[in-house]
């Protein structure tokens, strides 16, 4: 989540080639507008042909997306039910320095838990005191990716999720840098199931799927996130 929209799209610039934010279902209407406003930015030139908006891209669509003028960079905004439903959001964290973090998410600045730039591993922690951008700390991830996978199972999203695990386990976790502690139960025993590969990955999705309370096609979870508890206690 970026609360500072032009300051990350600055800096992102040399960085990727889809600047992505997570934004409540009720702010959509204000980061549309926002965007829009930007002079750098500009709007896709054809929906139906654009590979951001296709509906046969491998990984989730956005919500609404725009371009950078004279690049091939696109800033995307994405609701926060379809991605992070089960994480608490709320309109403060658009002015982060005057908020308490909770302990789930952090500052993109944060050298004490985000690793630096390294070779094949992305751009690593934002120079610190520059940018106000919020991001989820890596166990919240996958904790995502793995409720997508199971709440989107046999659809293109679902499929997409499991490679996305697969990367956290090998390039975070495997670094060092997952925090498996964290993880709330269920997932946290299911993600030692995987990682051990005693079990073929559809049994694994279905027991999954049943230890969230998931109904069969129904793309819906009944549980919410023990984090989401924690929040209101």
């Amino acid at each position: 989540m970026y609360p500072s929209i032009n300051d990350a799209t600055e800096y992102e610039l040399t960085h990727s080639k889809s600047i992505d934010f997570v934004i409540p279902d009720g702010c959509l209407g204000t980061g549309i507008e926002v965007l829009t406003h930007l002079s750098s930015l500009a709007p896709c030139p054809d929906l139906k042909v654009c590979p951001v908006s296709s509906p046969q891209r491998q990984t989730p669509p956005p919500t609404f997306h725009i371009h950078v003028k004279d690049s091939e960079v696109t800033v995307s905004l994405y609701l926060q039910s379809e991605t992070l439903w089960f994480m608490p959001l709320d309109r403060s964290f658009a002015s982060p320095k005057e908020v308490k973090l909770p302990s789930f998410f952090v500052f993109a600045s944060d050298q004490t838990v985000l690793p630096p730039w390294r070779p094949g591993r992305g751009s690593g922690f934002f120079k610190p005191g520059q940018y106000p951008v919020i991001v989820p700390k890596s166990h919240v991830l996958l904790e995502a990716f793995m409720r997508l996978h199971a709440r989107d199972s046999g659809k293109r999203i679902g499929v997409f999720a499991m490679p996305m695990i697969g990367y956290i386990e090998e390039y975070v976790d495997e670094d060092g840098f997952l925090e498996t502690e964290q993880l709330s139960e269920p997932l946290a025993t299911f993600y030692k199931e995987l990682r051990e590969g005693g079990k073929p990955v559809r049994q694994w999705t279905e027991e999954l799927k049943e230890a969230l309370g998931l109904l069969e096609n129904s793309g819906l979870e009944s549980e919410t996130s023990s984090l989401s508890s924690e929040l209101g206690e």
